[in-house]
């Protein structure tokens, strides 16, 4: 038996099923995007038990076909960057996630006000150029990517992959 707050057995089970889920999916091209989706709640889940009451996080996951596939992994850079950049544990702040398979397209849209930034002194991260080589070898020509600072201070993603030709 765990011991300590309420949340803690909660952690445990939410952070083996991503481990799980990591180990597992680690070597497939492509998976269903059911699994996918279900890896993506446990994380943000997992997120929202170590936020404080200052910090909303809106999720929401539209699929009408659980079983079409989608690389492994593809949208968690996005939304690892939302909480890396859009909490804080003392101003109020909101991360909005939107995912959704519908008619074979998959759309991913962050929004987050940025609550901290990267230090200019450190090096650029890498998360974001490999997410797009991995497009560029998969979807070629089938795909959109925005990733920018809005005016007042958001930082606003969308992702859309045509996943048929």
């Amino acid at each position: 038996m765990l011991s300590g707050s309420d949340k803690t057995e909660s952690a445990f089970v939410q952070f083996s099923n991503i481990l799980r889920y990591t180990y597992a999916q680690s070597g497939s091209e492509l998976i269903p995007a059911g699994d996918e989706f279900d890896y993506i709640r446990h994380y943000v889940d997992l997120q929202k038990l170590r936020l404080n009451r200052h910090t909303q996080v809106e999720l929401t996951l539209e699929c009408d076909d659980r079983n079409a596939l989608i690389p492994p992994m593809i949208l968690i850079t996005f939304i690892e960057n939302a909480f890396k950049y859009g909490t804080s544990s003392d101003t109020d702040c909101r991360i909005r996630l939107y995912i959704s398979l519908l008619c074979h397209n998959l759309t991913l849209r962050t929004e987050n006000r940025i609550m901290r930034r990267r230090p200019d002194t450190a090096p650029p991260g890498i998360g974001l150029a490999n997410c797009t080589a991995r497009l560029n070898l998969l979807y070629p020509g089938r795909y959109t990517l925005s990733a920018q600072e809005e005016t007042g201070g958001f930082f606003r993603t969308h992702l859309h992959i045509q996943l048929t030709p």
